[in-house]
C-alpha cells in the first residue's frame, strides 16, 4: 500500500480518523481528572501525553483537540489550575472508555461511568481511585498549534501515587507488573507486554 496525501484526504472521514489515529501504533492512554468552578467532577480519556525536558522541573504535556466545541477538561484546567493523570488497567477498562462519551456540562462523569473520585490534601482535582498510577499537576502553559484551534497543554507534576514494588532501584516504572493499558487509535486497547531494557547507547 502506498498512500499520498490526496489518497488519505479522499477517504471517508471516519475511516480516515481511525486510520490516522492508529497509524503511529500503541501509545499511552490516561484519564484526566478535573473539577469545574461549580464543583462538577470531570473525567476524560486522552492518548497524547509526553514527558518534557530533563525532569527538572518534571513536566508532562498533552494535546487538547480543537476548541470548536465545548471542552470541559480545557476550561476546568484553565480555571482551577489543577488536573490529574491516571493510568488505565484491565479491571476498569469499560468504565474508562465510557468517559469518551459526551455528557452534559453539569453531570459528574465519575458518577455516570462508575469510577471513584479520590482527593489528596494538596490536589484540588479528583484522582481515579481505581488507577494504579495517579499524578497531580498544576497548569504551567499552553501552546496553540497554528491554524487548527488545537492546544498543547503543559502541566507541572506536584505529586505522584504508585505502588512501591512497581519502581525499580534504577527509577524505571514496571508497567508490565501494573498491567497498564495503551491504545492504538480511538478504541483499540492493548495491555503492556514483555519488555526488553537496552543499555545506555554510546558512540
Amino acid at each position: 500500500m502506498h498512500l499520498k496525501l490526496e489518497d488519505i484526504l479522499a477517504q471517508e472521514s471516519m475511516y480516515r480518523r481511525h486510520f490516522m489515529n492508529s497509524l503511529p501504533g500503541p501509545r499511552g492512554v490516561h484519564l484526566v481528572g478535573t473539577k469545574s468552578y461549580r464543583g462538577t467532577e470531570n473525567i476524560g480519556v486522552f492518548s497524547s501525553f509526553v514527558h518534557i525536558s530533563a525532569s527538572s522541573p518534571p513536566l508532562l504535556g498533552f494535546i487538547m483537540r480543537p476548541l470548536t466545541v465545548p471542552r470541559d477538561t480545557y476550561h476546568n484546567i484553565k480555571s482551577g489550575k489543577w488536573f490529574t493523570i491516571n493510568t488505565l488497567h484491565p479491571d476498569f477498562l469499560k468504565q474508562a472508555h465510557q468517559t469518551s462519551a459526551n455528557y452534559a456540562h453539569d453531570e459528574s462523569e465519575f458518577a455516570a461511568t462508575g469510577l471513584t473520585p479520590e482527593y489528596s490534601d494538596e490536589c484540588k482535582a479528583p484522582y481515579v481511585a481505581e488507577s494504579k498510577i495517579r499524578i497531580g499537576l498544576t497548569f504551567e502553559e499552553e501552546h496553540k498549534i497554528s491554524g487548527i484551534e488545537t492546544y498543547f497543554i503543559v502541566g507541572r507534576v506536584r505529586e505522584i501515587f504508585l505502588p512501591d514494588e512497581a519502581v525499580a532501584t534504577t527509577g524505571h516504572v514496571n508497567h508490565e507488573l501494573l498491567q497498564t493499558m495503551s491504545v492504538a487509535g480511538l478504541d483499540n486497547y492493548h495491555q503492556v507486554g514483555k519488555s526488553k531494557r537496552m543499555p545506555y547507547a554510546r558512540p
